[in-house]
């Protein structure tokens, strides 16, 4: 694409989008002020070249909204993108706060600052959202509950890209509505990087990040440690929590292929209070996880062949009775003194609760996917093979003989189970005038469950320079967790026999981009077949997962946002907008989950300068969550009828001062202190203020 600067002496912005690794954007340009103009996601940063010559030429770059390599200008999917300087500006310190303010998405914390929340995307469910980490998949098979246990902090996020609709023709099985892929910093120089933050509820931690460069081989060293007191109250406490995370990365550039390595674990322990049942409020959790992943790349003139190979371990404590405040000895309990008035609890449910719940899950998976590059277009061919299996004392099949639980003199392992998986996929991408073209299929095989296949097809026509309409038809399909299939509680059961939800997705709109302002309005539908729900009859108490329910969900996205010119007051100022409704039928069933979706969900971005260096961040965010929960009375120890959520609205800031090595920042997160709840009966924080320092020095 050309473009003619008309007066060398002046300074003209262009609009494009970049790439890192994976990622569906690149940037490459020449002699220009750049802008990363997320076409949906409201925020944008920019920086100054100066103009040499009278024609520049800006090379727009690949995108992975299919399997194939195409060109942003040529998509026709709506993608969400978070950069680096949007991240830095932002008033968050988590991953799970990063993506809060996209349009469709809706995070339901359990917390704060991460320790555990579930994503859904367009009115789906937390198991229906494919979470990676640089490419690589990382659901847990235990339940999406554990999605977001990355062994990543915030510091080291270079990207977020988000697509919103069905990913099984992009990343195959478990995409069903959705899919986020976290991004890390790549090749870059060398660097130190330290932070240190504190705030109220004597929160405190930092994180500490190296990378260094030689010829062709970069790496990358990171390490993050946070912890709380929690946000203790009248009303809620036992909400503290620590947080580790260590994360390695290293690329290798050869004549014979490209390689890259990485490497992480993150260890998370937290005061759970009333995440599964509020009953008992004394719940206490420690995940573990690590992850490694290895990519080998082969590039030539007319192809790419890409070979990956990752595995991942998750290990899982659960304590319905939290042990450093009760203690098991005989038939009695050793307490201290706050916890004294929930002995009465602990008698009324030890006859279903005998000890702690343990899980391990491992999952290894290899993928191998060539690309062609001919006249006719660009083709994909390729196949993935997972293995996944849980050890547990509560989920899956009874062993022969009982196995220790790793790190846990007093865990043993009594179930087991596993499957493994494989999916094999084409997919072909042609342009032809102002219409581009991309269709696949591909087949999912599974050792425990029916064949599934999935297909589809999008289009787009350009219908003048800045204006695109665009038009897609897709299957998706999820497979049930180990959690479906096993758990059983004191009012739950799990169905062994459960196959895979699937759905038929369709979606329409059109987007505008200029240099400065960007707009999109889209329209969906998705059509649930099979879906996987927590049912019950009227009659019964058990709830019990099964194929019965049939939902089809509609809504629509509306998007706008302003990037202005360097030097004025305003910076950035963006809007969304986002509808929702679903409508189930699964007969005389009553549903559990099904119905409890987020309707509308606003959010106006603002940014603006204060005085030199010193700027300002706001967020603020409408949601209206169409559902109820059973409100429980801990005093009297009953349930005291159903409550509708109530709609809210939270107001984020982040004061930031930034010079070239350091920067000084200032967060208040609900900033006015609204009473809100996301999920059941958690009540969520309040005000809380929080500040840091972080220095960056290059070597």
């Amino acid at each position: 694409m050309n473009r003619k600067l008309l007066n060398t002496k002046k300074t003209m912005t262009f609009k494009h989008w970049k790439n890192t690794g994976w990622s569906i954007f690149n940037s490459i340009g020449k002699h220009i002020i750049f802008s990363v103009l997320p076409l949906t996601y409201f925020s944008a940063s920019t920086f100054t070249l100066e103009a040499q010559t009278d024609t520049v030429q800006m090379q727009e770059v690949r995108i992975n909204s299919s399997r194939v390599p195409t060109v942003y200008s040529e998509s026709a999917r709506i993608i969400y993108t978070i950069d680096k300087k949007d991240i830095e500006a932002m008033p968050v310190q988590n991953l799970q706060d990063l993506i809060e303010y996209v349009a469709n998405i809706d995070v339901r914390q359990r917390g704060n600052e991460g320790v555990q929340a579930d994503i859904s995307i367009r009115g789906g469910n937390f198991d229906q959202t494919l979470i990676l980490l640089n490419g690589f998949k990382l659901n847990d098979v235990q339940t999406g509950h554990h999605n977001m246990n990355l062994p990543v902090s915030i510091s080291d996020i270079e990207k977020i890209e988000i697509l919103e609709g069905p990913g099984n023709r992009v990343f195959g099985i478990n995409a069903y509505s959705g899919a986020i892929n976290f991004i890390t910093s790549g090749n870059i120089a060398n660097r130190l990087r330290a932070s240190i933050f504190s705030g109220q509820h004597k929160y405190f931690g930092g994180n500490l990040n190296i990378s260094h460069t030689l010829k062709n081989f970069s790496n990358y060293l990171s390490a993050s440690y946070k912890k709380s007191d929690g946000y203790l109250s009248d009303s809620i406490n036992n909400t503290d929590f620590k947080t580790l995370n260590l994360f390695y990365q290293s690329n290798l550039k050869t004549n014979l292929a490209n390689f890259s390595l990485q490497a992480g674990y993150t260890d998370k322990s937290f005061g759970a209070n009333s995440f599964y049942t509020p009953k008992y409020p004394w719940q206490y959790e420690e995940t573990k996880t690590t992850f490694a992943a290895l990519k080998t790349e082969k590039k030539g003139t007319h192809f790419n062949l890409t070979h990956r190979i990752s595995y991942r371990r998750h290990q899982d404590r659960f304590e319905l009775f939290r042990e450093d405040k009760f203690k098991h000895v005989g038939n009695y309990f050793v307490d201290g003194t706050d916890t004294a008035k929930y002995i009465p609890l602990i008698f009324e449910a030890w006859n279903y609760y005998p000890g702690h719940n343990y899980h391990l899950t491992n999952n290894l998976s290899t993928e191998l996917k060539l690309n062609l590059y001919t006249r006719a277009g660009k083709t994909a061919i390729g196949g993935e093979y997972s293995f996944s299996e849980i050890k547990s004392n509560v989920l899956g099949e009874a062993l022969d003989n009982p196995e220790n639980v790793p790190g846990e003199p007093d865990g043993f392992f009594t179930k087991s189970k596993s499957q493994s998986n494989v999916n094999i996929y084409t997919e072909h991408f042609i342009k032809f005038n102002k219409f581009t073209f991309s269709g696949g299929a591909s087949m999912n095989i599974n050792s425990q469950f029916k064949r599934n296949f999935s297909g589809g097809i999008d289009i787009s026509y350009a219908i003048t320079k800045y204006l695109k309409s665009f038009a897609s038809l897709n299957q998706s399909a999820r497979l049930p967790t180990f959690t479906d299939l096993y758990y059983d509680g004191p009012t739950n059961k799990g169905n062994p026999d459960l196959q895979p939800e699937t759905a038929l997705n369709y979606e329409t709109g059109i987007k505008y981009s200029n240099t400065n302002f960007r707009s999109n309005i889209s329209f969906f539908r998705r059509e649930g077949k099979n879906t996987i729900d927590w049912v019950r009859l009227s009659d019964t108490v058990d709830w019990q997962p099964l194929n019965i329910t049939e939902l089809t969900t509609t809504g629509a996205e509306l998007a706008g946002d302003y990037d202005f010119l360097p030097g004025l007051f305003f910076k950035h100022i963006g809007f969304s907008y986002a509808f929702t409704t679903i409508v189930k039928q699964s007969g005389t069933y009553i549903s559990k989950y099904a119905l409890d979706y987020l309707k509308h969900k606003a959010v106006l971005s603002v940014e603006h300068k204060i005085y030199k260096k010193l700027s300002a961040n706001w967020k603020i965010r409408y949601e209206n969550r169409t559902g109820s929960y059973s409100v429980y009375d801990l005093a009297t120890r009953t349930y005291s009828g159903e409550e509708d959520y109530k709609p809210y609205i939270l107001t984020d800031l982040r004061l930031l001062w930034k010079s070239k090595k350091y920067e000084i920042y200032a967060d208040a997160s609900n900033l006015f202190n609204v009473n809100y709840h996301e999920f059941g009966n958690i009540t969520m924080p309040g005000r809380w203020i929080k500040a840091g320092f972080r220095i960056n020095l290059n070597y």
